[in-house]
Protein backbone atom coordinates (compact mmCIF):
# COMPACT_ATOMS: atom_id res chain seq x y z
CA UNK A 1 0.00 0.00 0.00
CA UNK A 2 2.93 2.55 0.72
CA UNK A 3 4.36 1.75 -2.74
CA UNK A 4 0.86 2.56 -4.48
CA UNK A 5 0.57 5.23 -2.05
CA UNK A 6 3.79 6.88 -3.13
CA UNK A 7 3.19 6.39 -6.82
CA UNK A 8 -0.15 8.72 -6.48
CA UNK A 9 2.16 10.93 -4.79
CA UNK A 10 4.51 10.92 -7.77
CA UNK A 11 1.84 10.97 -10.60
CA UNK A 12 0.19 13.59 -8.73
CA UNK A 13 3.20 15.55 -8.65
CA UNK A 14 4.04 15.07 -12.24
CA UNK A 15 0.95 16.03 -13.28
CA UNK A 16 0.95 19.37 -11.30
CA UNK A 17 4.35 20.00 -12.85
CA UNK A 18 2.39 19.53 -16.27
CA UNK A 19 -0.35 21.90 -15.58
CA UNK A 20 2.45 24.30 -14.21
CA UNK A 21 3.97 24.19 -17.61
CA UNK A 22 1.50 24.55 -20.11
CA UNK A 23 -0.07 26.85 -18.10
CA UNK A 24 3.73 28.92 -18.36
CA UNK A 25 3.35 28.22 -21.99
CA UNK A 26 0.41 29.53 -22.27
CA UNK A 27 0.67 32.94 -20.23
CA UNK A 28 4.08 33.50 -22.75
CA UNK A 29 1.99 32.84 -25.57
CA UNK A 30 -1.18 35.21 -24.66
CA UNK A 31 1.62 37.80 -23.81
CA UNK A 32 3.50 37.14 -27.28
CA UNK A 33 0.38 37.29 -29.19
CA UNK A 34 -0.80 40.66 -27.17
CA UNK A 35 2.36 42.40 -27.72
CA UNK A 36 1.93 41.30 -31.53
CA UNK A 37 -0.83 42.86 -31.71
CA UNK A 38 0.07 46.40 -29.66
CA UNK A 39 2.81 46.54 -32.51
CA UNK A 40 0.09 45.69 -35.21
CA UNK A 41 -2.30 48.25 -33.46
CA UNK A 42 -0.09 50.96 -33.32
CA UNK A 43 0.72 51.79 -36.96
CA UNK A 44 -2.74 50.25 -38.37
CA UNK A 45 -3.41 52.92 -40.07
CA UNK A 46 -0.51 53.55 -42.15
CA UNK A 47 -1.02 52.14 -45.58
CA UNK A 48 1.10 49.30 -46.98
CA UNK A 49 0.71 44.78 -47.39
CA UNK A 50 -1.36 43.12 -44.40
CA UNK A 51 1.63 40.59 -44.35
CA UNK A 52 4.47 43.33 -43.89
CA UNK A 53 2.61 44.21 -41.02
CA UNK A 54 2.92 40.97 -39.35
CA UNK A 55 6.54 39.97 -40.33
CA UNK A 56 9.82 41.23 -41.53
CA UNK A 57 10.39 37.98 -43.24
CA UNK A 58 8.38 39.06 -46.73
CA UNK A 59 11.37 41.79 -46.90
CA UNK A 60 14.10 39.12 -45.71
CA UNK A 61 13.00 36.68 -49.27
CA UNK A 62 13.42 40.43 -51.52
CA UNK A 63 16.58 40.87 -49.89
CA UNK A 64 17.80 37.27 -51.02
CA UNK A 65 15.71 37.98 -54.63
CA UNK A 66 17.91 40.54 -55.13
CA UNK A 67 15.93 43.39 -56.33
CA UNK A 68 15.36 44.75 -53.30
CA UNK A 69 15.59 48.43 -54.38
CA UNK A 70 12.83 47.29 -56.79
CA UNK A 71 10.80 45.73 -54.35
CA UNK A 72 10.85 48.98 -52.22
CA UNK A 73 10.34 51.27 -54.84
CA UNK A 74 7.46 49.21 -55.96
CA UNK A 75 5.50 49.50 -52.66
CA UNK A 76 6.07 53.28 -52.47
CA UNK A 77 4.31 53.53 -55.63
CA UNK A 78 1.94 51.21 -54.53
CA UNK A 79 0.37 52.93 -51.10
CA UNK A 80 1.90 56.48 -51.19
CA UNK A 81 4.56 58.85 -49.90
CA UNK A 82 4.26 56.64 -46.42
CA UNK A 83 3.94 52.76 -46.40
CA UNK A 84 4.67 50.67 -43.39
CA UNK A 85 6.82 47.70 -45.04
CA UNK A 86 7.18 46.06 -41.32
CA UNK A 87 5.61 45.38 -38.13
CA UNK A 88 7.45 48.28 -36.43
CA UNK A 89 8.48 49.97 -39.71
CA UNK A 90 7.59 52.43 -42.42
CA UNK A 91 9.15 54.05 -45.10
CA UNK A 92 9.06 57.56 -46.73
CA UNK A 93 10.47 58.18 -50.72
CA UNK A 94 10.59 62.19 -50.38
CA UNK A 95 13.48 64.58 -49.58
CA UNK A 96 11.90 66.67 -47.24
CA UNK A 97 11.40 63.53 -44.28
CA UNK A 98 14.91 62.15 -45.03
CA UNK A 99 16.04 65.70 -43.98
CA UNK A 100 14.23 65.68 -41.13
CA UNK A 101 15.15 62.77 -39.68
CA UNK A 102 18.72 63.20 -39.89
CA UNK A 103 18.75 67.54 -38.87
CA UNK A 104 19.68 67.87 -35.19
CA UNK A 105 16.80 69.59 -33.88
CA UNK A 106 14.42 66.77 -34.76
CA UNK A 107 16.01 64.06 -32.40
CA UNK A 108 15.60 61.17 -34.52
CA UNK A 109 18.38 58.17 -33.68
CA UNK A 110 19.50 55.51 -35.76
CA UNK A 111 18.01 52.09 -35.65
CA UNK A 112 19.20 48.48 -34.93
CA UNK A 113 20.18 48.15 -38.38
CA UNK A 114 23.43 49.90 -37.71
CA UNK A 115 24.71 47.63 -35.07
CA UNK A 116 24.92 44.58 -37.87
CA UNK A 117 27.30 46.90 -39.08
CA UNK A 118 29.72 46.27 -36.76
CA UNK A 119 33.18 44.92 -37.48
CA UNK A 120 34.07 43.69 -34.21
CA UNK A 121 31.85 42.03 -31.55
CA UNK A 122 30.24 45.22 -29.53
CA UNK A 123 32.54 47.63 -30.42
CA UNK A 124 30.96 50.12 -33.06
CA UNK A 125 32.71 52.81 -35.52
CA UNK A 126 30.99 55.93 -36.13
CA UNK A 127 28.53 54.34 -38.65
CA UNK A 128 27.41 51.51 -36.15
CA UNK A 129 26.71 53.50 -33.43
CA UNK A 130 23.40 54.28 -31.94
CA UNK A 131 24.92 56.89 -29.09
CA UNK A 132 24.48 60.10 -30.95
CA UNK A 133 26.43 61.55 -28.45
CA UNK A 134 29.44 59.41 -29.05
CA UNK A 135 28.70 59.73 -32.84
CA UNK A 136 29.02 63.72 -32.60
CA UNK A 137 32.01 63.32 -30.53
CA UNK A 138 33.47 60.96 -33.66
CA UNK A 139 32.53 63.11 -36.29
CA UNK A 140 34.04 66.28 -34.39
CA UNK A 141 37.70 64.29 -34.26
CA UNK A 142 37.10 62.66 -37.73
CA UNK A 143 36.46 65.22 -39.57
CA UNK A 144 39.34 67.60 -40.03
CA UNK A 145 40.86 63.95 -41.62
CA UNK A 146 38.16 63.24 -44.26
CA UNK A 147 38.69 66.63 -45.33
CA UNK A 148 42.69 66.20 -45.79
CA UNK A 149 43.19 69.08 -43.71
CA UNK A 150 45.92 68.12 -42.05
CA UNK A 151 47.19 65.50 -44.28
CA UNK A 152 48.18 67.38 -47.14
CA UNK A 153 44.80 66.49 -49.18
CA UNK A 154 44.19 63.35 -50.93
CA UNK A 155 45.26 64.68 -54.85
CA UNK A 156 48.51 62.89 -54.19
CA UNK A 157 47.26 59.52 -53.25
CA UNK A 158 45.14 59.72 -56.21
CA UNK A 159 47.31 60.13 -58.63
CA UNK A 160 49.27 57.59 -57.55
CA UNK A 161 46.67 55.00 -57.35
CA UNK A 162 45.19 56.16 -60.57
CA UNK A 163 48.44 55.93 -62.61
CA UNK A 164 48.49 52.08 -60.94
CA UNK A 165 45.00 51.46 -62.59
CA UNK A 166 46.56 53.14 -66.17
CA UNK A 167 49.39 50.59 -65.53
CA UNK A 168 47.00 47.52 -65.26
CA UNK A 169 45.09 48.40 -68.04
CA UNK A 170 48.18 48.94 -70.33
CA UNK A 171 50.25 45.61 -69.10
CA UNK A 172 46.77 43.44 -69.22
CA UNK A 173 43.83 44.61 -71.14
CA UNK A 174 44.76 46.85 -74.23
CA UNK A 175 42.86 44.73 -77.21
CA UNK A 176 43.70 45.62 -81.23
CA UNK A 177 42.85 44.43 -84.35
CA UNK A 178 44.70 41.75 -83.61
CA UNK A 179 44.46 40.54 -80.06
CA UNK A 180 41.60 40.52 -77.69
CA UNK A 181 42.04 41.31 -73.93
CA UNK A 182 38.69 41.48 -72.33
CA UNK A 183 38.82 43.01 -69.01
CA UNK A 184 36.22 42.35 -66.23
CA UNK A 185 35.68 45.53 -64.99
CA UNK A 186 33.46 45.61 -61.68
CA UNK A 187 36.28 43.87 -59.55
CA UNK A 188 38.30 46.11 -61.10
CA UNK A 189 36.84 49.43 -59.95
CA UNK A 190 37.34 47.63 -56.68
CA UNK A 191 40.79 46.73 -56.74
CA UNK A 192 41.35 50.69 -57.73
CA UNK A 193 38.94 51.79 -54.73
CA UNK A 194 40.25 49.52 -52.25
CA UNK A 195 43.94 50.71 -53.02
CA UNK A 196 42.77 54.55 -53.10
CA UNK A 197 41.22 53.83 -49.39
CA UNK A 198 44.53 51.42 -48.24
CA UNK A 199 46.62 54.06 -49.69
CA UNK A 200 45.42 57.18 -47.84
CA UNK A 201 44.56 55.19 -44.41
CA UNK A 202 48.04 53.53 -44.42
CA UNK A 203 50.14 55.77 -46.48
CA UNK A 204 50.43 52.50 -49.10
CA UNK A 205 48.32 50.71 -51.34
CA UNK A 206 47.14 46.58 -50.59
CA UNK A 207 48.38 46.23 -53.69
CA UNK A 208 44.90 45.12 -55.57
CA UNK A 209 45.86 46.48 -58.63
CA UNK A 210 49.54 45.93 -58.97
CA UNK A 211 48.66 42.22 -58.29
CA UNK A 212 45.74 42.35 -60.42
CA UNK A 213 43.65 39.76 -57.93
CA UNK A 214 41.08 39.63 -55.08
CA UNK A 215 43.89 40.42 -52.43
CA UNK A 216 43.11 37.60 -48.93
CA UNK A 217 39.71 37.05 -50.55
CA UNK A 218 38.27 40.35 -49.43
CA UNK A 219 35.49 41.09 -52.70
CA UNK A 220 34.66 37.26 -52.24
CA UNK A 221 33.73 37.31 -48.65
CA UNK A 222 32.37 40.65 -48.70
CA UNK A 223 29.62 39.36 -51.56
CA UNK A 224 28.61 36.37 -49.41
CA UNK A 225 28.51 38.03 -46.24
CA UNK A 226 26.30 41.32 -47.82
CA UNK A 227 23.31 39.33 -47.46
CA UNK A 228 23.89 37.55 -44.05
CA UNK A 229 24.67 41.45 -42.63
CA UNK A 230 21.02 42.72 -43.90
CA UNK A 231 19.40 39.53 -42.41
CA UNK A 232 20.89 40.68 -38.78
CA UNK A 233 19.44 44.45 -39.55
CA UNK A 234 16.28 43.66 -40.83
CA UNK A 235 15.15 40.90 -37.82
CA UNK A 236 14.85 43.29 -34.76
CA UNK A 237 17.19 42.25 -32.09
CA UNK A 238 18.79 39.50 -34.13
CA UNK A 239 22.15 41.99 -34.50
CA UNK A 240 22.65 41.71 -30.89
CA UNK A 241 23.05 38.00 -31.09
CA UNK A 242 25.62 37.83 -33.16
CA UNK A 243 27.81 39.83 -30.44
CA UNK A 244 27.06 36.38 -28.12
CA UNK A 245 28.85 33.17 -28.57
CA UNK A 246 28.41 30.70 -30.30
CA UNK A 247 27.53 33.01 -33.25
CA UNK A 248 30.14 35.18 -32.43
CA UNK A 249 32.68 32.76 -33.70
CA UNK A 250 31.42 33.80 -36.98
CA UNK A 251 31.91 37.33 -36.81
CA UNK A 252 35.15 38.01 -38.88
CA UNK A 253 38.55 37.70 -35.86
CA UNK A 254 41.92 39.41 -36.76
CA UNK A 255 43.25 35.71 -36.90
CA UNK A 256 41.61 34.73 -39.82
CA UNK A 257 43.59 34.58 -43.44
CA UNK A 258 41.38 36.11 -45.45
CA UNK A 259 38.57 38.77 -45.83
CA UNK A 260 36.92 41.02 -43.70
CA UNK A 261 39.09 38.97 -40.18
CA UNK A 262 42.70 40.35 -41.90
CA UNK A 263 41.61 43.46 -42.76
CA UNK A 264 41.17 43.90 -38.62
CA UNK A 265 44.37 41.89 -38.66
CA UNK A 266 46.60 44.09 -40.68
CA UNK A 267 44.59 47.33 -39.26
CA UNK A 268 45.09 46.46 -35.29
CA UNK A 269 48.90 45.58 -36.40
CA UNK A 270 48.79 48.47 -38.27
CA UNK A 271 47.87 50.74 -35.52
CA UNK A 272 50.01 49.15 -32.86
CA UNK A 273 52.91 50.26 -34.78
CA UNK A 274 51.68 53.83 -35.38
CA UNK A 275 51.07 54.26 -31.70
CA UNK A 276 54.80 52.77 -30.30
CA UNK A 277 56.92 55.27 -28.61
CA UNK A 278 59.43 55.46 -31.37
CA UNK A 279 57.11 55.66 -34.19
CA UNK A 280 57.28 58.38 -36.75
CA UNK A 281 53.87 60.63 -37.17
CA UNK A 282 52.76 59.98 -40.59
CA UNK A 283 51.12 62.06 -43.00
CA UNK A 284 47.49 60.58 -43.78
CA UNK A 285 44.33 60.26 -42.08
CA UNK A 286 45.11 57.86 -39.22
CA UNK A 287 47.49 60.17 -38.21
CA UNK A 288 44.51 63.05 -37.76
CA UNK A 289 42.65 60.72 -36.18
CA UNK A 290 45.60 60.14 -33.67
CA UNK A 291 46.20 63.77 -32.94
CA UNK A 292 42.64 64.52 -32.07
CA UNK A 293 42.43 62.20 -29.61
CA UNK A 294 40.42 58.59 -31.11
CA UNK A 295 42.24 55.72 -28.84
CA UNK A 296 44.24 52.56 -29.66
CA UNK A 297 40.57 50.25 -30.30
CA UNK A 298 38.99 52.97 -31.81
CA UNK A 299 41.69 53.27 -34.44
CA UNK A 300 40.78 49.77 -35.41
CA UNK A 301 37.18 50.46 -35.86
CA UNK A 302 37.53 53.32 -37.79
CA UNK A 303 40.33 52.62 -40.44
CA UNK A 304 38.48 48.94 -41.06
CA UNK A 305 35.00 50.88 -41.52
CA UNK A 306 37.53 52.58 -44.50
CA UNK A 307 37.54 49.85 -46.25
CA UNK A 308 34.18 48.51 -45.89
CA UNK A 309 31.92 51.62 -46.24
CA UNK A 310 34.71 53.98 -48.90
CA UNK A 311 35.65 51.13 -51.38
CA UNK A 312 32.34 49.37 -52.23
CA UNK A 313 30.03 52.08 -53.16
CA UNK A 314 32.75 54.25 -55.05
CA UNK A 315 33.63 51.21 -57.40
CA UNK A 316 29.58 50.81 -57.83
CA UNK A 317 29.38 54.62 -58.79
CA UNK A 318 32.19 53.96 -61.27
CA UNK A 319 31.40 50.77 -62.54
CA UNK A 320 27.85 51.91 -63.16
CA UNK A 321 28.28 55.60 -64.52
CA UNK A 322 30.89 54.26 -66.93
CA UNK A 323 28.50 51.57 -68.72
CA UNK A 324 25.49 54.03 -68.72
CA UNK A 325 27.94 56.13 -70.64
CA UNK A 326 28.42 53.86 -72.89
CA UNK A 327 25.05 52.96 -73.70
CA UNK A 328 24.78 56.57 -74.14
CA UNK A 329 26.62 57.33 -77.05
CA UNK A 330 25.86 61.82 -76.77
CA UNK A 331 26.71 61.98 -73.78
CA UNK A 332 29.97 59.91 -73.87
CA UNK A 333 30.93 61.63 -76.80
CA UNK A 334 29.94 64.81 -75.40
CA UNK A 335 31.92 63.95 -72.13
CA UNK A 336 34.85 62.99 -74.72
CA UNK A 337 34.53 65.88 -76.57
CA UNK A 338 34.67 68.21 -73.41
CA UNK A 339 37.76 66.47 -72.06
CA UNK A 340 39.57 67.16 -75.51
CA UNK A 341 38.93 70.72 -76.04
CA UNK A 342 40.51 71.11 -72.14
CA UNK A 343 43.23 69.73 -73.08
CA UNK A 344 43.83 71.37 -76.20
CA UNK A 345 43.30 74.80 -74.98
CA UNK A 346 45.57 73.81 -71.35
CA UNK A 347 43.21 73.88 -69.04
CA UNK A 348 44.34 70.35 -68.47
CA UNK A 349 48.07 69.32 -68.59
CA UNK A 350 48.85 66.89 -71.22
CA UNK A 351 51.16 65.27 -69.23
CA UNK A 352 49.96 64.91 -65.55
CA UNK A 353 46.74 63.71 -63.83
CA UNK A 354 44.01 65.79 -63.78
CA UNK A 355 43.52 67.87 -60.64
CA UNK A 356 40.44 68.32 -58.76
CA UNK A 357 40.34 72.24 -59.10
CA UNK A 358 40.48 71.27 -63.15
CA UNK A 359 37.60 68.64 -62.94
CA UNK A 360 35.57 70.79 -61.10
CA UNK A 361 35.88 73.11 -63.84
CA UNK A 362 34.29 71.04 -66.63
CA UNK A 363 30.75 71.47 -66.76
CA UNK A 364 29.71 68.64 -68.39
CA UNK A 365 32.10 65.92 -66.42
CA UNK A 366 30.36 67.51 -62.70
CA UNK A 367 26.74 66.50 -64.98
CA UNK A 368 27.75 63.21 -65.73
CA UNK A 369 29.10 62.88 -62.07
CA UNK A 370 25.93 63.91 -60.56
CA UNK A 371 23.45 62.10 -63.21
CA UNK A 372 25.56 58.87 -62.26
CA UNK A 373 25.01 59.06 -58.69
CA UNK A 374 21.67 59.79 -59.09
CA UNK A 375 20.24 57.23 -61.39
CA UNK A 376 22.15 54.59 -59.98
CA UNK A 377 22.73 55.64 -56.02
CA UNK A 378 25.54 53.13 -55.29
CA UNK A 379 23.44 52.25 -51.02
CA UNK A 380 19.69 51.75 -51.27
CA UNK A 381 19.14 50.57 -47.71
CA UNK A 382 16.22 51.92 -45.59
CA UNK A 383 18.81 52.93 -43.38
CA UNK A 384 16.16 53.08 -40.54
CA UNK A 385 16.03 55.95 -38.16
CA UNK A 386 13.97 55.82 -34.55
CA UNK A 387 11.25 57.84 -34.02
CA UNK A 388 12.14 60.44 -30.64
CA UNK A 389 10.75 59.68 -27.29
CA UNK A 390 7.74 61.59 -26.29
CA UNK A 391 5.40 62.40 -28.63
CA UNK A 392 5.99 60.87 -31.23
CA UNK A 393 5.82 62.63 -34.89
CA UNK A 394 3.67 62.80 -37.48
CA UNK A 395 5.21 61.98 -41.22
CA UNK A 396 2.70 62.92 -44.16
CA UNK A 397 -0.38 63.15 -41.84
CA UNK A 398 0.31 60.13 -40.06
CA UNK A 399 0.99 60.02 -36.73
CA UNK A 400 3.97 58.08 -35.90
CA UNK A 401 4.37 56.39 -31.73
CA UNK A 402 7.95 56.79 -30.41
CA UNK A 403 9.97 54.17 -31.43
CA UNK A 404 8.47 53.31 -34.86
CA UNK A 405 11.76 52.77 -37.54
CA UNK A 406 11.58 55.12 -40.45
CA UNK A 407 13.52 54.00 -43.42
CA UNK A 408 14.12 55.79 -46.85
CA UNK A 409 13.65 54.77 -50.31
CA UNK A 410 16.63 56.25 -51.75
CA UNK A 411 16.27 54.44 -55.31
CA UNK A 412 12.69 56.35 -55.51
CA UNK A 413 13.83 59.77 -54.30
CA UNK A 414 16.78 60.30 -56.93
CA UNK A 415 14.21 58.74 -59.66
CA UNK A 416 11.11 60.67 -58.69
CA UNK A 417 9.23 62.25 -61.70
CA UNK A 418 8.60 65.18 -59.50
CA UNK A 419 11.58 66.63 -59.13
CA UNK A 420 13.93 65.44 -62.14
CA UNK A 421 11.32 65.37 -64.87
CA UNK A 422 9.25 62.50 -67.09
CA UNK A 423 12.04 61.26 -67.78
CA UNK A 424 13.73 60.64 -64.70
CA UNK A 425 14.58 56.68 -65.09
CA UNK A 426 16.82 58.13 -68.49
CA UNK A 427 20.69 58.61 -67.77
CA UNK A 428 20.68 62.54 -69.06
CA UNK A 429 23.23 64.42 -68.19
CA UNK A 430 22.53 67.26 -69.47
CA UNK A 431 19.06 67.81 -66.89
CA UNK A 432 21.72 69.38 -64.92
CA UNK A 433 23.00 71.92 -67.19
CA UNK A 434 19.59 73.86 -67.29
CA UNK A 435 18.99 77.70 -66.43
CA UNK A 436 16.58 76.96 -63.94
CA UNK A 437 18.05 78.06 -60.83
CA UNK A 438 15.24 76.95 -58.86
CA UNK A 439 14.78 73.16 -60.32
CA UNK A 440 18.53 73.02 -60.60
CA UNK A 441 18.54 73.29 -56.85
CA UNK A 442 16.00 70.80 -56.46
CA UNK A 443 17.41 68.44 -58.18
CA UNK A 444 20.78 69.09 -56.48
CA UNK A 445 19.58 68.97 -53.01
CA UNK A 446 18.01 65.38 -53.78
CA UNK A 447 20.82 64.05 -55.41
CA UNK A 448 23.11 65.43 -52.55
CA UNK A 449 20.89 62.77 -50.54
CA UNK A 450 23.05 59.76 -51.35
CA UNK A 451 25.33 60.71 -49.43
CA UNK A 452 22.95 61.47 -46.17
CA UNK A 453 22.33 64.23 -44.39
CA UNK A 454 22.64 66.61 -41.38
CA UNK A 455 24.56 64.75 -38.73
CA UNK A 456 24.61 61.30 -40.60
CA UNK A 457 26.01 63.04 -43.95
CA UNK A 458 28.96 60.61 -45.19
CA UNK A 459 32.52 61.82 -44.18
CA UNK A 460 33.85 60.68 -47.70
CA UNK A 461 31.70 62.89 -49.53
CA UNK A 462 34.48 64.94 -50.69
CA UNK A 463 36.86 61.88 -51.28
CA UNK A 464 34.20 60.54 -53.52
CA UNK A 465 34.07 63.31 -55.67
CA UNK A 466 37.31 63.51 -56.31
CA UNK A 467 38.04 60.40 -57.40
CA UNK A 468 34.83 60.48 -59.64
CA UNK A 469 35.90 63.68 -61.33
CA UNK A 470 39.74 62.14 -61.62
CA UNK A 471 39.16 58.83 -62.71
CA UNK A 472 36.62 59.41 -65.84
CA UNK A 473 38.68 61.92 -67.54
CA UNK A 474 41.83 60.00 -66.98
CA UNK A 475 40.28 56.51 -68.49
CA UNK A 476 38.52 58.27 -71.50
CA UNK A 477 41.14 60.80 -72.49
CA UNK A 478 43.06 57.93 -73.27
CA UNK A 479 40.42 54.89 -74.04
CA UNK A 480 37.24 53.73 -76.24
CA UNK A 481 35.42 51.43 -74.00
CA UNK A 482 32.83 48.89 -75.74
CA UNK A 483 30.89 46.40 -73.43
CA UNK A 484 31.56 42.87 -74.76
CA UNK A 485 28.17 41.58 -73.89
CA UNK A 486 25.21 43.85 -75.51
CA UNK A 487 22.65 41.70 -74.24
CA UNK A 488 23.74 41.04 -70.38
CA UNK A 489 26.19 43.57 -69.61
CA UNK A 490 26.21 43.20 -66.05
CA UNK A 491 24.88 40.57 -63.79
CA UNK A 492 23.25 42.92 -60.37
CA UNK A 493 22.11 41.88 -56.90
CA UNK A 494 20.79 44.37 -54.56
CA UNK A 495 20.47 44.13 -50.83
CA UNK A 496 20.93 47.29 -49.58
CA UNK A 497 24.48 47.96 -51.48
CA UNK A 498 25.32 45.99 -54.83
CA UNK A 499 27.04 42.99 -55.24
CA UNK A 500 28.37 43.48 -59.26
CA UNK A 501 29.70 41.09 -61.67
CA UNK A 502 30.41 40.18 -65.04
CA UNK A 503 31.07 43.45 -66.57
CA UNK A 504 33.37 42.57 -69.20
CA UNK A 505 34.38 45.27 -71.57
CA UNK A 506 36.52 46.00 -74.75
CA UNK A 507 39.66 48.88 -74.20
CA UNK A 508 41.25 50.43 -77.31
CA UNK A 509 43.52 53.16 -77.34
CA UNK A 510 42.04 56.32 -78.76
CA UNK A 511 43.84 58.06 -81.94
CA UNK A 512 43.62 61.78 -79.86
CA UNK A 513 43.58 63.44 -76.81
CA UNK A 514 45.58 60.68 -74.93
CA UNK A 515 48.64 61.44 -73.10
Amino acid sequence: MAFLHLGVMELTTASQGLQVLVLGAGVFIVITIFRYFLTWYRLRHVPGPFLNSLTTLIQLKKVFDGEYHLYLNGLAQKYGPLVRIGPNEVMFSDPDTLRRCSAVRYEYSRGPFFEALRASPNKDHVFSTRDENFHKELRGKMGPGYAGQENGGFERSLDKIIHALIDLIERKYISTDTEYRPIEFSDRASYFTLDVISEIAYGEPFGFLKNDQDMFGYLEQSHKALPFMIVLGTLPGLSNWKDMWPLSLLMPSEKDKFGMGYMLGFATKFIDKRLAPDAKPGRDIIQSFINHGLPRDQLVQEITLQILAGSDTTATAIRMTLLYLIATPPALRRLVREIDDAIAEGKISSDKIITTAQANALPFLQAVVREGLRIFPPATGLVGKEVPKGSGDTVHRYYLPPGTIVGQNIWGICRSKDIFGDDANQFRPERWLTNDEDNLRAMADAQELVFGYGKYQCLGKQLVRMELGKVFVELLRRYDFSVVEATKPVSLRNAATWVTKDLWLKITRRTAGGV
